[in-house]
Order: C-alpha cells, then structure tokens, then sequence
C-alpha cells in the first residue's frame, strides 16, 4: 500500500483501517451480500431515534457503540448525547442451571 509506518504523523494506521473497510464492504458487495457502513449506519440510527422521540419513546443507547471507531467525529451521532440504560423486560445472560445445585 505504500504506507510510511515509521511514524505515527502520517496517519498510516488511520489509512490502513480506511482501505480495510472498503475492502470488506466491496468483497461483500462482490459477492452479493449487503452490508453497512458506518456512515450509513449512524445516519439509519439518527432516523430512528427521530421516529422514536416522534412516537414519546426516549431512546437509550450506549454511546461507545453507537459511535463508530474510525471517523466518529464526522457521523451524525457523534455529539449526541444517549441515556445508557437497561430497560425492562429484557433477556439477561443466566448462570448454567446444573452449576447453581452443584452437578
């Protein structure tokens, strides 16, 4: 790729995570399967919590992930603020049952 790894100020590692990302999105388009970038993907998340906020419904979200790793400052959810909370009913992780009587 041609990359100038010996030091961090050319952005390098900032490159190479760009050219991953659209080598996975294009094989995956190859090959005929659909699947999102994070542009796209915060734009749908921003869609939705409009429609929710619409509807009375708050919109909980952990921030870390719906921010994107790589270019999170230029999505539309990055300086949105998010309540991070667990809303009831859910499905929660359990102990294996034989391990709590002791089998």
């Amino acid at each position: 790729m041609g990359l100038d790894t010996r030091t961090s100020r050319t952005l390098w590692q900032d490159r190479a995570l760009v050219e991953l990302n659209i080598a996975v999105i294009s094989s995956f388009a190859r090959s005929g399967v659909t699947i999102v970038d994070h542009h796209t993907a915060s734009r749908q998340f921003v869609c939705h919590e409009e429609r929710e906020q619409g509807a009375g419904r708050p919109v909980p979200a952990d921030w870390g992930w719906i921010v994107p790793p790589i270019s999170g400052s230029v999505t539309s959810v990055f300086h949105r603020h998010y309540q991070d909370v667990t809303l009831k009913p859910n499905f929660f992780y359990q102990p294996e049952p034989w391990r709590e009587v002791g089998l």
